[in-house]
């Protein structure tokens, strides 16, 4: 396996990280309305005569003509297959690529000043591996963050086809994880790295009084390209000059603050597109409850607009930190664990929504609501007991979702940590794929099977070691993995795949993503 190595003040910041090896993959891993009433008048004999006349003739027209049309089909005819001209065309294999979002943002410097810019927080470490073994780096190299460093901005991650098996499936992925300690900002926070698109929809953030999110739009590739922002809050559609037209340059990153669009929203989501060169986006957030930090974290895409979404884990770290928590902070109002849901579109929704419990020990939290269409909704769920909930929502019109908890430590009467997490929907896998841990804190990989039959799956660690698993009907698997390594993942049905790590109060989360697809061979007709 190919990792980056951390920095001296990465290692002493990332308690016991796990030391890499190569991963190496090999065969075993690939009305009509009525009509009005009329005046009826009367018909003469020799007007009814005409009409019948007219009538017989038709039928004998139809009569001739069906006769011909039976004697054709009665004609012995030459047969003759026509075979439209053809080639097969096979693509030249192209490099795997992944963004890893960089490191954490914050507008203003140390100080305070500066305070319409934005400047980096320290450096993600991350962790990365191919089946070919060989990753290449690169860093993206314009940015509106003042980043002071080459290292403190986006990574780009490379896996070029097997020079031996060009036709074989090159697997890549990747995870960042990064502690921060610096005034205001304090927590955890770690992400995938992820193909780019031209289409994400993110949920979360805040831009209410001490709650800070920003908007990172990533280009790795050679073409500039153009964004437009469609933003969503618990009023409707949000109306503001610059959401459209954002150039991203090439091999650049565009920062921007959501409250500069959206001032004092509570509950925002954001449809992100982009035409020309395509691009990575995240929300990164931060919360500040009046003098005490309260923790950070980058929100990735979640599942586009669906009937059918799924969580796969929910995350309370300690419900009674939480309520001491509760009672010792003014603003209070994002303590409590919440599900964000957003209705696109003119149409209502009717959702229903099941929290099952990771130890099966209670019984499923189900519920029904009737949404608006056009806003977003938080649904906040009060007094959610200490474990992990898968979420599952059916909904009778498309919708995005998403869900957020706070984390605290609780130590001699008084808490000591806080931080929170966002967990996305996770979008169905239905191949084998490959996933990277992140490194950092205590790490548990979370697979859903919805489906109404089981599920087999196997996990095979960076050192070839493999665990089989049956995932019963509705059922999640949950099992502990390594942080900092990398894992092949196969399964004989369609799965949703979430990481999520939570240790010593600091808590986050990322969904894996579906492999990026690989070139294959295509039929071309003139």
């Amino acid at each position: 396996m190919t990792v980056s190595d951390p920095t001296p003040d990465e290692a002493a910041a990332l308690p016991d990280e796990p030391t890499g090896s190569e991963f190496d993959d090999d065969s075993e891993l690939t009305g009509a309305t009525e009509p009005t009433s009329s005046t009826r008048r009367p018909v003469s004999a020799k007007a009814a005569a005409v009409v019948g006349a007219r009538v017989i003739v038709g039928v004998v027209g139809i009569g001739t003509a069906a006769a011909v049309v039976l004697g054709a089909t009665f004609l012995d005819l030459p047969s003759r297959v026509s075979t439209p001209p053809s080639a097969l065309v096979v693509p030249v294999p192209t490099a795997q690529q992944l963004t890893c979002p960089g490191p954490l943002l914050r507008l203003s410097d140390e100080s305070g000043a500066a305070a319409s810019s934005v400047f980096t927080l320290g450096q993600a470490v991350t962790r990365f591996s191919s089946t070919t073994g060989a990753v290449e780096q690169s860093r993206i190299t314009a940015s509106d963050a003042e980043t002071g460093e080459a290292v403190a901005a986006p990574l780009v991650l490379s896996a070029a086809p097997d020079s031996q098996s060009p036709d074989s499936v090159v697997r890549l992925s990747g995870a960042q994880s990064q502690y921060v300690n610096l005034g205001d900002y304090v927590g955890f926070a770690s992400a995938g790295c992820r193909a780019v698109g031209g289409d994400s929809w993110l949920s979360g953030g805040a831009t209410t009084t001490g709650r800070s999110t920003l908007i990172s739009l990533t280009n790795p590739t050679e073409v500039a390209s153009t964004v437009t922002l469609d933003i969503f809050d618990e009023q409707g559609a949000v109306s503001a000059a610059g959401t459209s037209g954002i150039v991203v340059p090439a091999n650049g990153q565009r920062v921007l603050s959501l409250s500069g669009f959206a001032p004092g929203v509570t509950s925002p989501v954001v449809h992100v597109t982009s035409t020309g060169g395509q691009i990575t986006a995240e929300l990164q957030q931060s919360i500040v409850r009046g003098l005490d930090p309260g923790g950070v974290e980058i929100v990735g895409p979640t599942q586009a607009p669906s009937r059918s979404v799924v969580i796969p884990s929910v995350v309370v770290t300690d419900l009674e930190a939480m309520q001491a928590l509760r009672g010792a902070v003014t603003q209070s109002d994002d303590l409590i664990a919440a599900v964000r849901v957003f209705v696109p579109g003119d149409a209502q929704a009717t959702i229903s929504a099941t929290l099952t419990s990771s130890d099966a020990k209670s019984d499923p939290i189900r519920f029904t609501l009737d949404l608006s269409a056009g806003v977003v909704t938080d649904i906040p769920i009060e007094e959610l007991e200490t474990g992990s909930y898968t979420l599952q929502i059916e909904s009778d019109v498309p919708v995005v979702a998403s869900a957020r908890t706070t984390s605290a430590v609780l130590a001699g009467g008084s808490v000591t940590a806080t931080d929170f997490a966002w967990f996305a929907a996770s979008p169905v896998l239905v191949e084998d794929t490959q996933f990277t841990v992140a490194a950092g804190l205590d790490a548990v990989l979370n697979v859903v099977n919805a489906n109404d039959a089981p599920v087999d799956v196997t996990l095979t660690s960076a050192d070839g070691v493999a665990e089989e698993f049956t995932i019963d009907p509705e059922s999640t698997l949950r099992v502990p993995v390594s942080n900092g390594t990398t894992y092949a993942l196969g399964h004989s049905g369609r799965v949703h795949v979430s990481v999520t790590q939570a240790e010593g109060g600091f808590i986050s989360s990322y969904v894996v993503d579906p492999q990026t697809p690989g070139s294959s061979p295509l039929t071309v007709f003139p």
